[in-house]
């Protein structure tokens, strides 16, 4: 085996092996739920059809129209999210409370309400920002492997290279004697734990965190009590970060254990229109539809790795660990989420009570990445094969008890993908919600139960076998809001 006493500097820092970008990135920033004020998620966020909450102005902002007064809300939240897998038959939970603003935003009434020769009843504009997906979480995943390293793929991406020739993660590997050649091979890769039967401890912590909030700009309103039209536009921000690290290791051999780690922080702004209509046939009855734009968003990457390998006998010079670096490397690129429509209906139960449906509707595999020095064929390509149409429904009430208001609601968020790996399930949730109303006040809390199962891919360790793990993964949001009318 090739002993190695010198660094290899890597120039090719622009090659493939850089681009992350892949479609769990297209569908981190497609997926997106339900966020806002607490009366909105009291409810599920089934608000389209029923206007009058902030929160519809990144839903359907024809809802604008029915504000009467002009007003000002706050609603921070706590978000606890809690993971438990399932990786060899080894269950592993994990869990982390973040703190967030879920909504903040002025309505300004151009026109107040009232009844005149025009027939616009209002005319209101509203400034503000609503919290559209939360990244923070902490997942942990762990067993005893008899059959395959997370090395095995380093091993099988070096082979037939010259280790000058090596991808950045592939060199870590060499430079750290993770990976080796064979003697008087034509650059055949082996690894310690190949050698031996494998039994090596795994365990892989993902720590993720940042969001999509988006700003908005609306303008809509009231004709005639009958039909409410409104246009968004929207300015959505990405903050995204996360730090993997992968360990394995061995009680049986010279080679103890190693540590690869992956860092990522992605930044990026989005602009989208969003126009949508309320119809009122009759008092008691109201139905919308909402389209979004595309979101255009500008992004960028900026990746580091390291790998730290660690043995029970030292080398000539006296070493027992080797480490290595690979970073940093940025990236700057566009990325188009999918359109969407919203369909809703309401009844108004007199003054007693409300029950609201939305439906939403996209198209997952029309996401796409793009950029001036590459033209990511194969990413979209993956991208329209592996995803589904979305369908999502939401369905909410509220029944007052003047001057209290009690609210419940459940969702339904379709998966997008019926892969085999990698796969996101559907996400479900529940909603409870009450709220406090005087004649310029109000005060809402809620509180959001979602949750879901996915297929995580640890690894690929020969052409067509993976490791995979089973997630469930579960979020409880509860929301505060305050609200002033004037």
């Amino acid at each position: 085996m090739i002993k190695r006493t010198f660094v290899i500097i890597l120039l090719l820092i622009s090659s493939v092996n850089f681009f992350a970008q892949n479609e769990t990135d297209a569908l981190r920033y497609s997926y997106l739920t339900h966020g806002g004020t607490s009366r909105y998620v009291g409810m599920s966020g089934a608000f389209s059809a029923l206007g009058a909450d902030f929160s519809v102005l990144s839903t359907n902002p024809a809802g604008i129209g029915m504000f009467k007064k002009s007003r000002f809300v706050f609603s921070p939240g706590v978000i606890s999210t809690n993971s438990t897998t399932n990786y060899l038959n080894e269950n592993t939970s994990d869990e982390l409370i973040s703190a967030n603003i879920n909504s903040l935003g002025l309505i300004l009434n151009i026109k107040s309400y009232e009844e005149d020769e025009t027939g616009w009843r209002t005319v209101a504009f509203g400034v503000g920002y609503n919290h559209l997906k939360n990244f923070s979480d902490d997942i942990t995943i762990e067993g005893v492997n008899n059959n395959s390293s997370l090395l095995d793929l380093f091993m099988l991406n070096s082979d037939g290279y010259h280790p000058e020739d090596l991808g950045d993660i592939e060199w870590m590997a060499f430079d750290t004697y993770a990976t080796d050649t064979l003697e008087n091979s034509d650059y055949t890769y082996i690894n310690p734990l190949f050698l031996e039967n494998y039994g090596e401890h795994q365990k892989k912590v993902i720590k993720t965190k940042g969001g999509i909030g988006e700003w908005v700009f609306s303008l809509g309103g009231n004709y005639q009590n009958i039909i409410q039209i409104g246009a968004t536009f929207g300015i959505q921000n990405i903050r995204f970060s996360s730090v993997t690290e992968h360990t394995e290791t061995t009680e049986s051999s010279d080679f103890e254990n190693f540590k690869y780690i992956e860092n990522l922080e992605t930044q990026g702004t989005g602009y989208n229109f969003k126009f949508g209509m309320i119809y009122r046939p009759v008092n008691f009855l109201r139905v919308a539809l909402a389209f979004h734009t595309p979101t255009f968003y500008t992004l960028s990457d900026v990746y580091s790795y390291s790998m730290q390998t660690n043995w029970r006998s030292a080398d000539v010079d006296g070493n027992t660990q080797y480490n290595a670096t690979a970073g940093e490397y940025d990236y700057y690129y566009e990325f188009y989420s999918p359109h969407r429509t919203v369909a809703g209906i309401a009844l108004i139960l007199s003054r007693i009570a409300i029950i609201s449906a939305d439906y939403e509707y996209l198209n997952y595999g029309k996401a796409r990445f793009r950029a001036d020095d590459y033209e990511f064929e194969d990413e979209n390509n993956r991208i329209s094969e592996a995803f589904n149409d979305g369908h999502n429904f939401r369905v909410g009430t509220e029944i007052r008890l003047a001057p209290i208001y009690l609210r419940g609601g459940v969702s339904y968020y379709s998966s997008a993908t019926s892969a085999t790996y990698d796969a996101n399930g559907s996400v479900k949730a529940y909603s409870l919600g009450i709220g406090l109303k005087t004649m310029n006040t109000y005060i809402d809390f809620a509180f959001n139960h979602s949750f879901t199962n996915q297929d995580y891919l640890m690894y690929e360790y020969d052409p067509g076998m993976y490791e995979s793990a089973k997630l469930n993964l579960v979020e409880d949001l509860i929301s505060i809001t305050f609200g002033y009318k004037f």
